[in-house]
């Protein structure tokens, strides 16, 4: 992905409606406890139903056998797409690029101290893959859009655990999520299409989150979070490739990259 791209794809997805509904706690009426637990604690009430986040965050990645520090900044659009740019490595082993997800299409890209294609990749695998981390990342990081009035559907699994359904942009994405006593996230699971496996299918993937991180408009998100393939499976120690910490989320958001 060159920078001119991510740069364009981050302006496509910040454009957001003049006016969002606001958040009625009485909407949460009739849903599954571990939903109106949820979002009781992470939405004031009357809180804008925003449809964009952007976030700055911190963290490590797994490649190949190694973790590697990264920072990144990252737009993420409800129902429409993500970009995370980010820089990976240290000083002398140092990847930049960006994951993108958008109406035009998705694609990774990363380059080796910025001049030379180290991952490049973009089709049909690599957006119906995009589709499951937008709907995964929207649980964690976009709230709002988890409200009945931003059109999600919930189901009840127990007192603990529920499904929440989302709109993407060809279909629907279910995400099954846990909330302790509390109201906080404490996990999200589903069946997330794995591009790198042969063939191509759906895998578990997942992730598991430790704190929250609180916008300046008392918004919650979850934060702390450990993600991989194999979740809820023995896989799952071998599967985990990202860790992560939100460092700052801002209405105007960091600049594209």
């Amino acid at each position: 992905m060159r920078p001119t791209a991510a740069t364009s794809a981050w302006k496509t997805l910040a454009r957001r409606p003049r006016t969002s509904p606001l958040f009625d706690v009485d909407s949460l009426i009739g849903l599954p406890p571990p939903a109106q637990r949820h979002l009781e604690r992470v939405l004031p009430p009357r809180t804008p139903l925003a449809t964009v986040v952007r976030l700055e965050m911190s963290g490590e990645l797994k490649v190949g056998s190694r973790w590697l520090p990264f920072q990144a900044r990252q737009i993420l659009s409800a129902s429409t797409g993500f970009v995370w740019s980010a820089e990976v490595g240290g000083r002398f082993l140092r990847f930049s690029g960006a994951d993108v997800m958008e109406p035009a299409g998705s694609s990774m890209e990363f380059r080796l101290l910025g001049l030379i294609p180290v991952v490049r990749s973009s089709g049909p695998d690599i957006a119906r893959s995009a589709a499951g981390r937008l709907a995964a990342e929207t649980v964690a990081w976009l709230p709002q859009a988890l409200a009945p009035q931003s059109g999600a559907r919930w189901t009840t699994i127990d007192d603990r655990h529920a499904t929440v359904t989302l709109r993407r942009p060809c279909g629907t994405t279910s995400v099954d999520v846990e909330v302790d006593d509390e109201g906080r996230l404490r996990s999200v699971g589903l069946q997330r299409w794995n591009s790198d496996a042969k063939p191509p299918q759906p895998q578990p993937f997942g992730g598991r989150f430790g704190s929250e991180f609180a916008t300046g408009d008392g918004v919650l998100l979850a934060n702390d979070c450990e993600v991989g393939w194999g979740w809820n499976t023995g896989w799952w120690p071998s599967g985990r490739f990202f860790t992560g910490r939100i460092r700052s989320v801002d209405g105007a958001g960091p600049t594209a990259p």
